[in-house]
């Protein structure tokens, strides 16, 4: 890992962890979160200009949609940000989406789903598919191309993304790709790599079990397929998937898994393990050349889709 990789890390474990007590201040953490998150984009992002931003209402769930042309029928990505159902906003992921609007030269809508604990599953789900229902219906009023959507998020959005896919297919409404960034697959948090990188780096294991709790705290939802869609029953006709995950990450398996199980379903797509990196690397590009790499990599592979 190169300095600035070893300096996020080292603030990571200067922060006090979360703990799993019934206890905790939700709101007080949120806060302390984002500034933690807010510095990490300081030191090591720059902030992208695009044409327009604004934030709308999509039956109800409130959306930032970013455009950088005024050009008509442009593809759409529908951007799910993460933060394991609990954390994070529109705001925490602002740049995420101004480069995947500049990068691609498409229209970025980015969804403001529920959070728990407050909002309990199926509360993220059913606003991550309200939204995107309303992208699909008003997509020539947004400037683009209903017929060219693509859904993405990163760990917790990168579920949400994986599950619209999988939603949208059922319906018979296709779409060009998903781009699943180092995604929460596994509600059951039973991979090896939870134990792996159980600590130390970033996303720990006691957080996602901390995470899991606020989201579904009952049990029998983690295999449920709108939380877990490694347990749909059907993969087989599923937009293109490219899937992100980072060597030192707790959910490196979750995207190694599901990968698979989309590639034995003849899915076309494509999957990359960034070495050296750690579980929100996508908000932090600057931390290292890889971190950048990787919206150059969706670049792409949404040029081939």
């Amino acid at each position: 890992m190169n300095w600035k990789t070893h300096l996020v890390l080292l603030f990571a474990r200067m922060q006090k962890p979360i703990s799993i007590d019934a206890n905790v201040d939700v709101a007080a953490l949120r806060k302390k979160s984002e500034s933690a998150s807010r510095l990490g984009r300081f030191l090591f992002d720059r902030k992208v200009s695009v044409k327009t931003t604004y934030d709308t209402i999509a039956n109800g769930v409130p959306v930032r949609v970013y455009k950088n042309s005024d050009e008509k029928n442009q593809r759409i990505i529908v951007f799910y940000h993460g933060g394991g159902f609990v954390l994070y906003d529109v705001s925490s992921h602002d740049n995420c989406c101004r480069k995947l609007c500049k990068m691609n030269n498409s229209i970025v809508v980015s969804v403001d789903y529920r959070l728990a604990p407050e909002h309990t599953f199926p509360a993220a789900h059913e606003d991550a598919y309200t939204a995107l229902k309303w992208v699909y219906e008003n997509a020539e009023q947004l400037g683009g191309n209903a017929n060219d959507m693509v859904v993405a998020g990163d760990s917790a959005g990168g579920n949400l993304a994986a599950c619209m896919a999988h939603r949208f297919r059922k319906e018979g409404i296709p779409l060009k790709a998903q781009i699943l960034v180092y995604p929460w697959i596994d509600g059951k948090l039973k991979n090896p790599s939870i134990e792996r990188n159980a600590e130390g780096y970033l996303l720990e294991k006691r957080t996602m079990f901390w995470f899991q709790q606020q989201y579904t705290p009952r049990p029998e939802d983690h295999c449920v397929p709108e939380v877990s869609p490694c347990y749909e029953k059907e993969f087989t006709g599923l937009a293109p998937a490219y899937i992100l995950t980072a060597e030192y990450d707790p959910l490196i398996d979750d995207g190694v898994n599901y990968f698979n199980q989309l590639q034995r379903a003849g899915v076309d797509g494509d999957f990359k393990c960034y070495t050296e990196l750690f579980h929100g690397f996508f908000n932090v590009p600057g931390v290292s050349s890889m971190a950048k790499q990787s919206y150059t990599d969706i670049q792409k592979f949404l040029a081939k889709v």
